[in-house]
């Protein structure tokens, strides 16, 4: 049935499976803890067919390594990260800093405001000693994912969106926090242990959406959720006539 959910929402890329902790799974690329790693490639690289891996040494980058699930990157990587945030350091800045550290990507007001924000994360360790992302087509060389993160157009988010609801009548079952573009795994590990878990809407990070797609958002999400949304597929919205208007221009 995931097939046919990846067929009916006519997904360009695979929904990518994230194992937390593993060790075993035989990988076609890992992270060189001799690179400043972006996780956004890595989850890309899984969308298109590769089993790809990181451990908390090749997640060089701050923030990569907290969305990531390796603790609080920034203290270890990037305690300054609140000015890079904000309104960067100025003058202070090297001479060879980059413009994001001098000029600060501005998502907040201060650097009062921008704590605030890293205070609220909600850091985790469920990826030691590895975390693993592996394409649908080869989930079972892994195992069963802790969570799936799918790639989408924002007419197929919005099916996802309205599908999350399909068996509880809830209206809200999807979240949409600011982070970077590697957050919503975070965001979304911390939605496994409750019983009611909410989708995590991501990739609004603006200064890292030239790495990402252009017209896609992402939406990660615990294993059972994924699981929901695959029953009663010949019942859901995507049988619509509203979705075969939609489905001539996906």
């Amino acid at each position: 049935m995931h097939e046919k959910l990846v067929k009916m929402l006519h997904l360009e890329l695979e929904p990518v499976g994230i194992f937390f902790g593993n060790t075993a799974a035989e990988c076609d690329l890992a992270a060189s803890p001799e690179k400043r790693n972006c996780v956004v490639p890595f989850l890309l690289a899984a969308a298109k067919g590769k089993i790809t891996a990181m451990d908390e040494a090749g997640c060089t980058c701050p923030g990569g390594a907290v969305g990531a699930c390796f603790g609080d990157g920034f203290t270890r990587l990037n305690p300054n990260i609140h000015m890079m945030l904000s309104q960067g350091l100025g003058d202070r800045a090297p001479a060879d800093a980059r413009p994001m550290l001098k000029e600060g990507e501005r998502f907040f007001c201060d650097p009062e405001t921008a704590m605030k924000w890293r205070n609220s994360m909600p850091f985790c360790d469920r990826a030691y000693p590895r975390i693993v992302f592996a394409p649908l087509s080869r989930w079972k060389e892994v195992g069963i994912p802790d969570l799936v993160l799918v790639f989408a157009k924002p007419d197929q988010i919005s099916a996802l969106v309205t599908m999350h609801g399909f068996r509880n009548g809830k209206a809200l079952n999807t979240l949409a926090p600011f982070g970077a573009a590697c957050h919503s795994i975070v965001y979304a590990a911390e939605q496994m242990d409750r019983e009611e878990p909410c989708a995590i809407l991501g990739l609004f990070d603006i200064s890292q959406r030239s790495a990402a797609l252009e017209h896609h958002l992402s939406m990660t999400m615990p294993y059972g959720m994924w699981e929901n949304l695959t029953k009663d597929l010949d019942r859901s919205c995507l049988t619509t006539h509203s979705w075969k208007k939609i489905e001539q221009r996906l």
